[in-house]
């Protein structure tokens, strides 16, 4: 087993936002001395985050492809984690490379098949956001995620039995940092809708909270996984302060990647 690190090469055209598709990626193998990059063709996520112009999105694929020539001419320079990251650090362009996580190498090609593939490819993200959109996290929670399962510090709970109304509420993520918050991703209208959604997670989330399961304290976690402007306002006026209320904590598309960070840091 080797070891290796890998960043993910995300498009993120207004840093304020924070908001970004993943489009590519790079993994690099310390010793034996070995990197692989490669950057999406599909830009399906991305027309439909940002709703970017035919010139744009073409300017967007002929910067991807300058990039992943750009690294493909560094990677041999790379020697230690140190250079890997001072690369990334100097992207300050709309493409932009995550902080390098550790990664387990056992066979470079079929590692990085399946990272791309996790974290890039849009045959599981788009057809993912189709049937079920909330399941499509925000890139870095994304790759916070995927590191924090390998490491068995995230599980899929799958079907949690609300206590009280004994009904059941799909739960994608749970981790442990001395209670067990439950994280569910959801994507809420800009109609009126969204409060009758959000009204029923506040009342499960205050009931889950109430009591112990198993001998174990529970919190419920929403995260809130994409908003155009008016479901932004929808949320602002209406959907976060009933969260407040219920003391139901709401994580939005700007505050994701300090959650992750939150996460990464005290998950165990």
């Amino acid at each position: 087993m080797a070891k290796g690190f890998y960043s993910v090469i995300q498009y993120c055209p207004d840093r304020f936002r924070a908001e970004g598709v993943n489009v590519g990626l790079v993994l690099l193998c310390l010793e034996p001395h070995a990197s692989r990059v490669q950057m999406t063709e599909k830009f399906g996520r991305v027309r439909k985050l940002f709703g970017i112009s035919k010139p744009d999105l073409n300017s967007l694929k002929i910067a991807t492809e300058a990039m992943k020539s750009r690294i493909e001419s560094a990677t041999d320079g790379w020697r230690t984690p140190d250079e890997f990251a001072a690369f990334a650090s100097s992207r300050a362009n709309d493409l932009r490379l995550t902080e390098p996580r550790l990664a387990k190498i056992a066979d470079i090609n079929a590692d990085f098949e399946r990272l791309f593939s996790e974290l890039v490819d849009e045959r599981t993200t788009a057809s993912l956001a189709v049937d079920s959109p909330a399941e499509v996290l925000p890139p870095r929670l994304s790759e916070v995620f995927y590191k924090l399962q390998q490491e068995k510090k995230i599980w899929r709970p799958g079907q949690f039995t609300i206590p009280v109304f004994k009904t059941k509420l799909e739960i994608p993520y749970a981790y442990q940092n001395g209670v067990v918050n439950l994280i569910k991703p959801q994507v809420f209208s800009a109609t009126k809708q969204a409060e009758t959604q959000a009204a029923k997670l506040a009342v499960n989330g205050d009931l889950i909270q109430r009591d112990t399961i198993n001998g174990e304290h529970h919190k419920l976690i929403i995260v809130s996984t994409q908003e155009t402007p008016e479901q932004a306002r929808e949320i602002d006026e209406h959907i976060e302060p009933l969260f407040k209320a219920y003391d139901v904590r709401l994580i939005r598309p700007f505050n994701a990647d300090a959650f992750a960070n939150e996460v990464e840091q005290n998950a165990h």
